[in-house]
């Protein structure tokens, strides 16, 4: 079996932006939680959202897998975001 391994990180375009023309923390906050509001997935689920120097942390328990990968994918598409910690749980549904 052959490895194949990069250098290179695959970002959308939008993760290259430099810290001086990125959105603030707070933007991508507000951003994210405007999306997670809109989202039929996420809209009635209780999802903490932290943003520090750029990196979204997610927290909660959710009903379902499948709103633990929506929000997490919404995360990602915020722009300026440059690294997703998703640490919510998947509770009795």
């Amino acid at each position: 079996m052959a490895w194949i391994t990069t250098t290179e990180r695959t970002t959308y375009r939008w993760h290259d932006v430099p810290n001086a023309e990125a959105p603030s923390d707070r933007e991508m906050k507000s951003a994210l939680v405007g999306r997670l509001r809109e989202n039929l997935y996420t809209q009635d689920e209780q999802i903490r959202v932290e943003v520090q120097d750029r990196v979204v942390v997610l927290h909660g328990v959710v009903r379902e897998p499948v709103v633990k990968r929506v929000a997490g994918e919404d995360a990602w598409d915020v722009p300026g975001v440059v690294d997703v910690s998703n640490q919510l749980t998947v509770g009795a549904g």
